[in-house]
């Protein structure tokens, strides 16, 4: 771990190889959310990004074990500089042109992106109050149901990625079993946060010992807590309670597994017990950003409001109502973020494309079927042998007019010349891709872009499909590559016969 800033001269090589920057602030004053969302982050992109390196001030001893141990390595930076300051520092001192920077935290705000984003080669902001400008290329926002319209994206291309669907989580979080019974409602898990800044751990715990249908209360607090003495001294005193300090990730998923309801606060904890098995939520803001979390899980029928617990959990309705919930918890947190995010991330880092997509159209037919039976297209066609004209007319205008059919033709956005073809077949959740390029745009990296673009492009058309697959001959590598870059994930169970089966898990509609 370093503890100061390098000197200009020990700045590294800006040609090595993309490194992954995060940049949060935790501790028992500020509670440690952005932290361990960053956490998560660094775990699922872990095989994407060979270093990776954490910036922080003012880190506790205990959390800076927590990310040595996690492989990162650690940069502690000045606690008193200002921020405009700590901007620059880094953009002199630490940042590389092929850094990803992903900043977590309200104080960094369009300013401090803007200064560091010309640094580096993307900068990705995770947030959750769309209040402010963002300079970023990517924000990721947990809260579902978020559009670009409420944000104001200064980066020209700039996505948002929201929802449950790209939100980070540790992997003991992330395991599914369908077969699992959902524990009683009996027992309850109280987690308002590793620091709980608010306070209110113990108030909570307090009422809910008081419902005779309580059996036992689990109360989690982390490392950063700062009135374990107090919390603890009290608990002595109620044998029905049970209290947890600084879990690991598995201890935390398995306790909430044998904890058939919870009480939360609106963030990524509620998510972490939603994924991790769920069952009766109920949400208790403890923070200004916590709203459209809260706003959203109650909205989805994931989660219900604190001050209905003593109702719910005294009502012979519990265990259907925690049924109910705990089914809708499982359909949308389906185990895919992590795949998702590593998609994301990956196709970040390609530049955007030189064309634009636009739907075939008829009068298309004599340019698709000179691509289709040109020598190089048929060698790694899975049927070899020409296309007669009167068939290739026929298979275009039976798929014109099918509604489970997706075809866009790529134009040269300096030349208008056709470049390229990629059209997708819809099977109810699942799309099945082909594409090709002209011959005159091949070598020049637009494969990956092609693919990247078109599927976009399916995703806001046919928002009902989940995952899209394409097909690869083995021996055809640029075309591998290709899809390696654009973010696609080769699934070896569905690869056979020297045939390769990629895959894009879209958020879908859930």
């Amino acid at each position: 771990m370093q503890s100061s800033v390098p000197t200009p001269a020990a700045r590294p090589n800006s040609a090595a190889s993309p490194r992954l920057v995060l940049r949060a602030d935790g501790n028992s004053r500020i509670g440690l959310g952005h932290v361990m969302r960053l956490l998560a982050l660094a775990e699922i992109l872990r095989p994407d990004f060979a270093e990776q390196l954490f910036l922080i001030r003012e880190p506790d001893a205990a959390l800076i074990e927590q990310l040595l141990a996690a492989g990162l390595r650690v940069e502690q930076l000045p606690a008193g500089q200002p921020l405009p300051e700590e901007a620059a520092t880094l953009v002199r001192h630490i940042l590389r042109p092929t850094d990803v920077l992903v900043l977590d935290g309200y104080d960094f705000r369009y300013e401090y992106q803007n200064t560091v984003r010309g640094a580096i080669a993307r900068l990705v902001y995770l947030d959750d109050l769309h209040a402010y400008p963002l300079a970023a290329d990517l924000i990721l926002n947990p809260a579902g149901g978020l559009t670009p319209r409420q944000y104001e994206l200064r980066q020209p291309g700039a996505r948002l990625l929201s929802g449950p669907a790209f939100a980070p989580l540790r992997a003991a979080f992330r395991s599914r079993e369908a077969s699992k019974p959902l524990a009683l409602p009996d027992t309850v898990l109280v987690c308002l946060g590793g620091a709980d800044p608010t306070h209110q751990t113990q108030r909570v715990a307090a009422e809910l010992l008081a419902l005779p249908s309580v059996r036992q209360v689990h109360a989690v607090v982390g490392s950063a807590y700062p009135g374990w003495e107090t919390l603890s001294a009290w608990a002595e005193e109620q044998p029905r309670l049970l209290l947890h300090r600084h879990l690991s990730g598995p201890d935390l998923a398995a306790l909430m597994g044998q904890c058939g309801a919870a009480v939360c606060s609106a963030s990524t904890v509620s998510y972490e017990y939603a994924a991790a098995g769920g069952g009766l939520l109920f949400l208790l803001p403890t923070a200004d950003n916590q709203h459209d979390i809260d706003h959203y899980l109650r909205q989805q029928g994931m989660a219900l409001p604190y001050p209905s617990a003593a109702n719910v959990l005294t009502s012979p309705e519990a265990e259907r109502v925690a049924q109910r919930l705990r089914h809708q918890q499982r359909q949308v947190f389906d185990g895919l973020a992590p795949v998702r995010l590593r998609q994301e991330f990956r196709a970040l880092q390609l530049p955007p494309p030189p064309f634009y997509l636009r739907p075939v159209v008829a009068t298309d037919s004599d340019q698709l079927l000179a691509w289709t039976n040109e020598p190089a297209v048929r060698q790694f066609s899975f049927t070899p042998t020409p296309v007669s004209r009167s068939n290739h007319e026929q298979w275009l205008a039976a798929r014109l007019q099918d509604p489970n059919a997706l075809l866009l033709l790529a134009q040269d956005a300096a030349t208008g010349r056709p470049a390229g073809l990629i059209r997708f077949a819809i099977e109810e959740e699942k799309a099945t891709l082909s594409y090709l390029l002209d011959a005159a745009f091949r070598g020049r990296g637009l494969a990956p872009l092609l693919l990247l673009a078109g599927t976009r492009r399916l995703a806001e058309h046919f928002p009902q499909v989940r995952q899209v697959v394409g097909y690869v001959q083995g021996a055809n590598v640029p075309s591998v590559r290709a899809f390696e870059r654009a973010g696609f994930q080769q699934l070896p169970e569905a690869s056979t016969d020297g045939v390769l089966t990629f895959g894009w898990h879209t958020a879908g509609t859930a």
